[in-house]
């Protein structure tokens, strides 16, 4: 089963990234004084050591041979993407920026997503999809903010003791050992988003969901998607 992934991302940060010449990213990675500015992690979430995430970038960009362009590198990367680049690998390292210019990542196995989302949605989520959709999110986070970290907490574990309840299902951890790891799973994932929540709420960064070992074309929010930042870059524009 695949993981949901929603990742916190400086929004100012990342386009600076992405309006940064080539060459000097390149530079700043080697050097690693793009340390210095990398938002700070948030310790509620979880997020890639720098070293991890600087080797990645600077293989990408040696791959695209775009060390030494002077233009920016998303327009690079557009460049890269109109004379036949593969539009998959290029799409990688814009999620990579991302991931750098993030305060961490938020994440779960796609089936406990409901538990965690759709109670505080507003509406029923039947599709898998809706997982990922900005109004899901946006009303999810409104609601989840207006809680305390520990109400959210309790009110998850409840649900899921109810829905485990209509199922059937045994709460008595004798005959289930897993029943209080599972709910402790359950806690600390609530707890984190709650985090995240109240991140997003102050309005200083962006929310990227994306499904783990899906496009990254598909990564991104509302109408945003990083498949949109690249070919709305096609043809030479700032």
């Amino acid at each position: 089963m695949a993981d949901l992934l929603a990742m916190v991302v400086d929004s100012d940060y990342w386009f600076s990234l992405l309006n940064t010449k080539s060459t000097d990213l390149y530079k700043q990675m080697q050097d690693k004084s793009a340390r210095k500015s990398r938002p700070e992690m948030a310790d509620f979430i979880d997020r890639r050591f720098d070293v991890d995430v600087e080797a990645e970038i600077l293989d990408w960009i040696e791959e695209h041979d775009i060390m030494d362009e002077e233009d920016s590198v998303l327009l690079t990367a557009s460049k890269r993407l109109v004379s036949g680049g593969n539009i998959e690998d290029i799409a990688s390292g814009m999620w990579l920026l991302a991931e750098w210019a993030s305060l961490g990542t938020w994440r779960c196995m796609e089936g406990r997503g409901y538990l965690y989302l759709e109670p505080y949605s507003g509406e029923s989520i039947n599709q898998v999809g809706q997982l990922y959709e900005q109004r899901i999110w946006d009303a999810a986070i409104k609601s989840i903010t207006t809680m305390s970290k520990q109400q959210y907490s309790e009110t998850v574990v409840v649900d899921w003791m109810g829905r485990r309840e209509l199922l059937g299902e045994t709460l008595n951890e004798k005959n289930d050992p897993r029943i209080l790891s599972t709910m402790q799973s359950h806690q600390r994932h609530a707890e984190s988003l709650h985090g995240l929540a109240e991140l997003i709420a102050e309005g200083d960064t962006i929310l990227l969901t994306r499904r783990d070992w899906s496009s990254y074309l598909n990564a991104g929010f509302g109408g945003f998607k990083i498949r949109k930042l690249l070919t709305s870059n096609i043809g030479g524009g700032k």
